[in-house]
């Protein structure tokens, strides 16, 4: 998120913004396990003259509970058996904003630390933070940029909650996958977002209406890895705000119709050096190919595509976007400019030269997302691995292969990557135990739900 805010090197320089601006309070949180922004909101005055350098303290819950706040029993992290006791939100203050929407607030993104001031090796933030620190460690800075589709429908989220999400209507109808005139009907809701981001820092290149009916896809401008997951949190939360205004409910949800579009959250990946920005994927001598680094990189998340599949598809629901041929990577296999395959090679001679991974959805957490991405390619170059042939043509046909399908469940996602040595080493025993236990949660709330689909099909019949 490059929101191009001064640095505030002494409480005195934060004290002279807050004037200028008249902020009166500030709004601070940290990303969940879910990916959700979650924390508090907090007096200027008492935000310049402790929480900004010491933090403010919160209770462990964040990771105690599911998406709908309903505790979590038999987790190791915490629980009735801990008493559930705090843990420290840090401000990033390089992340401090202006709410555009807000007048006298101000926004921040938290790291989050145990009370003793070490970092939380659960926290989705951290786990980000050390992949990256280790491709540093390499002299490579990763730069990044997410893509999100979202479906934009009518009524509140209050309202359709009170119709228990039934018959949803979408802004638009039909499929008018960038329709220019089409677009000009919701311009006053997506122009919105757009402006509101940009104010902030959250660039967004191009918007365009997409294939599902109320269906929209936005592309944020590239950045540093963790500038590319601030800046989809801000996204994410943006959207949902400026569609309540005005009277609708964004959705990030990974599939909500079996005869619509699911909604992906692509991420296009690239290495430049530190020492003089040199980008590594460049090949100069031929456009048609990445560089050996950036053959490896790509290799190497083709080979963890499996292991990691739980973080790119993290609910039941995520499993339902990449079934059959729908636009999503459903394989361990990647192709030059192919959309069928998982990893798409986009090779250039110059800085454009990157590849995008295709498997994750909206629904994922960005900041699991890019760690899970920078990781495998890490790995990739540290193992010089080579990638095999591309696939040429429809990748689907080979999701008969058990070799190469991902697991298209999450709970075979999760047998996956709960015994994943690979995950272990860069992201921590910790985060894997935790994530495995959270997300084995979700699968047996799904498995015991009553749906709409089972009362109509067998209420009557059977």
């Amino acid at each position: 998120m490059n929101n191009g805010v001064r640095n505030f090197d002494t409480s005195t320089d934060l004290e002279r913004f807050f004037e200028e601006n008249q902020v009166r309070v500030v709004k601070l949180g940290a990303p969940d396990i879910d990916g959700v922004w979650r924390g508090k909101r907090i007096m200027a005055n008492y935000f310049v003259e402790a929480v900004a350098h010491s933090g403010t303290n919160i209770c462990n819950i964040l990771f105690g509970w599911d998406i709908q706040d309903v505790t979590i029993p038999d987790l190791t992290y915490t629980g009735w058996h801990t008493g559930y006791p705090d843990v420290n939100l840090r401000p990033d203050l390089s992340t401090l904003h202006l709410v555009p929407s807000e007048p006298g607030t101000a926004a921040v993104i938290c790291d989050i630390l145990t009370t003793d001031g070490d970092p939380l090796q659960i926290s989705p933030r951290g786990v980000l933070r050390r992949v990256i620190e280790r491709a540093h460690r390499h002299g490579y800075e990763p730069i990044c940029a997410y893509e999100f589709e979202f479906y934009l429908f009518e009524g509140t989220p209050r309202e359709l909650a009170r119709n228990a999400y039934r018959d949803l209507e979408p802004i638009s109808d039909g499929s008018h996958t960038y329709s220019v005139y089409r677009d000009t009907g919701t311009e006053p809701i997506i122009g919105e977002i757009r402006e509101r981001l940009a104010q902030v820092g959250v660039f967004i290149e191009a918007s365009n209406s997409e294939h599902g009916p109320g269906q929209f896809e936005v592309n944020i401008h590239y950045g540093t890895a963790l500038e590319a997951a601030d800046s989809a949190l801000i996204l994410k939360h943006t959207v949902k705000e400026v569609a309540a205004k005005h009277g609708y409910t964004a959705s990030f949800m990974a599939k909500i119709k079996v005869d619509t579009a699911g909604s992906s959250g692509h991420v296009h990946q690239s290495l430049v050096a530190i020492e003089d920005g040199k980008p590594l994927f460049a090949n100069p001598e031929n456009g048609l190919e990445l560089s050996p680094l950036g053959a490896s990189y790509l290799a190497g998340i083709v080979n963890h595509a499996r292991e990691l599949t739980a973080l790119y598809l993290p609910t039941p629901n995520s499993y339902k976007r990449v079934e059959g041929g729908q636009w999503a990577g459903s394989s361990a296999t990647w192709g030059l400019d192919n959309r069928t395959v998982a990893i798409r090679s986009i090779p250039s001679t110059g800085a454009a030269a990157r590849v995008e991974n295709r498997i994750p959805g909206a629904d994922a957490n960005p900041y699991l997302v890019l760690a899970a991405c920078i990781a495998s390619g890490i790995d990739g170059i540290e193992k010089k691995l080579t990638p095999s042939a591309p696939i040429v043509g429809n990748a689907y046909e080979l999701d008969s292969d058990e070799s190469l399908r991902l697991p298209n469940t999450l709970e075979k996602a999760i047998d996956v990557f709960s015994q994943s040595e690979f995950a272990k080493e860069y992201f921590g025993e910790d985060f894997v135990r935790h994530f495995s236990e959270v997300r084995r949660w979700e699968n047996h709330q799904e498995r015991i739900s009553i749906t709409h689909w089972e009362i109509a099909r067998y209420l009557e019949h059977i």
